[in-house]
């Protein structure tokens, strides 16, 4: 457990006489910890170091945008630089992740559906840019750092390089449908409410991008997890007339140098 834990445990009200457990997801290079006490809600604690800083920074700002937008977004308690790391302290959003819904499949789907609808139909003034050519050029800097693991690429990808991925996805991308993205619609940072609403947590990576960004990684995820025809569903409820494969397996490739 990082060393800065006891001390914001000691210094901030809403952490006091809480249990603090480490959690294993959350944004790469930021330690983050669940924390809460019997019949209050969970906080969730990140701890970013130096070199992490700037993409927790990302996240805080586009949290706050997006919960100013009347999204379901964590709310912000607490962020401040504790030796020379930042941290930030969140109230979970109420609801079950769609991970671990016991929603039937074709519920979850309609549910997911809805709410990515609803995201994508914002109006589009979103200051933040999570375009193809600002994704790319990310990309491009984690090749070049060797900071892109192939280990970790779909089995379609498992004998390619990071670096010929990289020069595949810069040789023809797409025409653009820019709508509000998450940026990181996984199965896992898309919460379930009681009343059927979608909760959005990781947002560090929203912005203006293509919807397929998110449509294309949500929707494979679904197969995954369920069913090909219940990946039909949520893209047929998600009120596409035509599902675009060849945008769809472009951002899929993209998404592996996320």
């Amino acid at each position: 457990m990082s060393t800065v834990v006891p001390i914001l445990a000691a210094a901030w009200p809403e952490l006091a006489g809480t249990r603090i457990e480490p959690v294993t997801e959350g944004m790469s290079g930021a330690l983050v910890f669940r924390s809460g006490r019997t019949g209050y809600p969970d906080h969730y604690l990140k701890i970013a170091e130096p070199d992490a800083a700037a993409a927790l920074q990302r996240e805080i700002e586009r949290t706050r945008w997006l919960g100013a937008q009347g999204l379901r977004v964590p709310t912000i308690l607490r962020v401040e630089t504790v030796e020379e790391r930042l941290a930030l302290l969140t109230q979970a959003v109420p609801g079950t992740a769609a991970a671990e819904s016991e929603l039937p499949p074709d519920s979850l789907a309609e549910v997911l559906a809805r709410g990515m609808a609803a995201l994508h139909r914002m109006p589009g003034a979103c200051p933040f840019d999570e375009s193809v050519a600002v994704r790319l050029a990310r990309a491009a800097r984690d090749v070049a750092f060797g900071s892109i693991d192939p280990a970790h690429f779909e089995p379609r990808n498992s004998d390619v390089a990071p670096e010929t991925l990289l020069a595949r996805l810069q040789l023809d991308p797409p025409v653009e449908d820019t709508v509000v993205v998450h940026g990181d619609a996984t199965l896992t940072n898309l919460i379930i409410g009681a009343d059927g609403s979608l909760g959005f947590v990781d947002c560090g990576h929203s912005g203006r991008g293509d919807r397929y960004l998110d449509l294309a990684v949500l929707a494979a995820e679904i197969e995954e997890y369920y069913s090909r025809e219940t990946a039909t569903r949520f893209i047929r409820a998600y009120g596409l007339d035509r599902w675009d494969a060849a945008k769809a397996w472009y951002f899929s490739d993209l998404y592996e140098l996320f």
